[in-house]
């Protein structure tokens, strides 16, 4: 008992297990965007680009003046995405122009900025680090981070997309604060095979589920024999 309650604190005090996954199968439009409330609680959203014209919108709703607006790109480290580098921005009341040398009339024509909004955009700029996430064992591309205070009190939306048209899969992490519980323990198994299936481990995946599969029903079987 000692045992379990340790690997539940583990999992629930790492920094690795604490961004609860956003449902990203909608559009994720700018009049269809992935909604979040309580955006300073940490999330993920596993999601990909089609093309050069694609942009992903998630909405921060109810933002009050003064919260920290917090989010960072991670790609997954697979070869064919060592050069992809997306851009990250934010759209909202209260905000200046700052494109960090994107093309103005490209960002206008990508992007649905409104009257009395602004935005501010994020490019990589620094030599990628490794990062490993031990609990789906699965690596990623540590890429730009964008952090500010909300000017003001409204709706915020951040933005992905890729103007180079090289659209792939990408991690968009959101929030730094720590929300599970143990009810969000039994959603772990779920969590473990969609981000590693979304990590492009199938073989593996597969290879350790068939392995634990098989474990639970010697387990089983062993405990019906020694009832029985």
């Amino acid at each position: 008992m000692g045992f379990l309650l340790l690997i539940i604190f583990i999992l629930l005090s790492t920094e690795a297990f604490g961004h609860k996954p956003l449902d990203t199968s909608g559009p994720a439009t700018r009049s269809v965007p992935v909604n979040i409330r309580e955006h300073q609680i940490s999330r993920a959203a596993y999601n990909s680009l089609r093309d050069e014209k694609d942009v992903h919108y998630y909405k921060l709703l109810s933002v009050k003046k003064g919260e920290r607006i917090y989010a960072s790109i991670y790609i997954p480290r697979i070869e064919r995405l060592k050069d992809f580098s997306p851009i990250l921005g934010l759209i909202g009341p209260g905000l200046e122009m700052e494109l960090d040398d994107l093309n103005k009339e490209l960002v206008e024509e990508l992007l649905e900025i409104y009257p009395g909004e602004g935005v501010i955009l994020k490019k990589n700029e620094k030599k990628a680090k490794n990062f490993f996430e031990p609990f789906t064992q699965t690596n990623y591309w540590e890429k730009q981070q964008l952090e500010l205070v909300a000017p003001v009190d409204g709706d915020y939306y951040l933005v992905v997309f890729d103007p180079a048209g090289k659209g792939d899969k990408y991690l968009l992490s959101i929030g730094e604060k720590e929300s599970w519980g143990l009810k969000d323990l039994g959603k772990f198994p779920a969590i473990w095979w969609k981000v590693r299936i979304f990590a492009e481990k199938k073989i593996s995946t597969y290879v350790i589920t068939g392995f634990v599969l098989l474990g639970f029903c010697y387990l089983f079987y062993y405990i019906i024999k020694r009832l029985y």
